[in-house]
């Protein structure tokens, strides 16, 4: 299994541009410690697992590489009649990994149904 914890923190440390210090301010650990969550030289407690997945907004299921999904949450579309369309969209081309996406990341998902409805 590697360092799955650690690469997720970093990798997702990266992605939304913060520095270890700042991380770690926020976090109140030591830069040091949270070096070592990231090159897997520790392992952090299940209360720290959950301040760090609370802190990155993704779940510790995640971090912990159990899921390849970032948010657990439920998804947006819960109806039948969504679940219908759902299949007909998810059968074009493309369309699929955009709906994956807008699952993994309710930010995103959100501007484009803005977008959308500017559209109209």
């Amino acid at each position: 299994m590697g360092n799955t914890l650690g690469s997720r923190i970093r990798f997702l440390r990266d992605e939304r541009q913060l520095s270890q210090m700042e991380m770690a301010r926020q976090l109140n650990i030591s830069n040091a410690q949270l070096s070592r969550y990231e090159s897997g030289a520790r392992k952090p407690d299940p209360d720290m697992i959950v301040q760090i997945a609370d802190y990155l907004s993704v779940s510790a299921d995640y971090l912990l590489g159990r899921t390849e999904r970032i948010n657990e949450t439920k998804s947006l579309y819960e109806s039948a009649e969504d679940h219908a369309l759902l299949k007909k969209v998810k059968e074009m081309p493309g369309l699929d990994l955009l709906i994956d996406q807008m699952n993994q990341n309710p930010k995103k998902a959100d501007r484009l149904l803005q977008i959308w409805k500017w559209l109209k």
